[in-house]
């Protein structure tokens, strides 16, 4: 039930800042993309030794490869103007903290001209055992306009990709490109 409040919320979200051709019911593309601030995905790592090891190079390549994998596909969709949000000078960006934070993303993306913002961490509990969630903050009001967490199991850059795919297709672009194509449905 949750889930579907917040979803609902990201389409009024996403309503609200699209102009024009979301009224006509025209397609995504001949609408405004929105400006996303996406930041570094983050691990959260509660496994008994990982937080005091740290995050491995292979941990870190892996990370650094789902960004760029969940830029490309927030782009590709048509729906956003991806705004990198590494570039912000804050520490907590440079530290991975954003999860951490109590929703500060979106006045760092705020300040990089960004209408939403983009954090993602991977939470691993365990090698086989692991989540991933994303959220998406109006960057004005701070306000929670997506969430969405999938888990999965297996620490391989296909386990991860699987979940990120899913994840954007089916909880966050699928839908709303679907409500944009039709807008007249509920």
């Amino acid at each position: 039930m949750i889930k579907k409040t917040v979803t609902h919320l990201l389409l009024s979200a996403l309503v609200t800042i699209a102009t024009g051709a979301v009224a006509t019911g025209a397609r995504a593309q001949s609408s405004p993309p929105m400006k996303l601030a996406v930041f570094d995905i983050e691990l959260d790592d509660f496994t008994a030794g990982g937080p005091i090891a740290g995050e491995s190079t292979e941990e870190t390549a892996r990370l650094q490869r789902m960004t760029a994998l969940a830029r490309e596909l927030l782009a590709q969709s048509g729906l956003f103007e991806i705004v990198d949000g590494s570039a912000a000078t804050d520490q907590r960006v440079k530290d991975h903290w954003l999860r951490k934070c109590n929703g500060c993303d979106a006045e760092i993306a705020r300040t990089l001209g960004a209408d939403l913002s983009f954090v993602c961490f991977f939470r691993k509990v365990s090698v086989m055992e692991q989540y991933l969630e994303l959220r998406i903050r109006d960057a004005r009001t701070g306000e929670l306009a997506h969430i969405s967490q999938t888990d999965l199991r297996g620490e391989t850059d296909q386990s991860w990709t699987r979940a990120l795919k899913f994840l954007m297709r089916y909880h966050l672009v699928g839908p709303e490109l679907a409500r944009r194509n039709h807008p007249l449905q509920p």
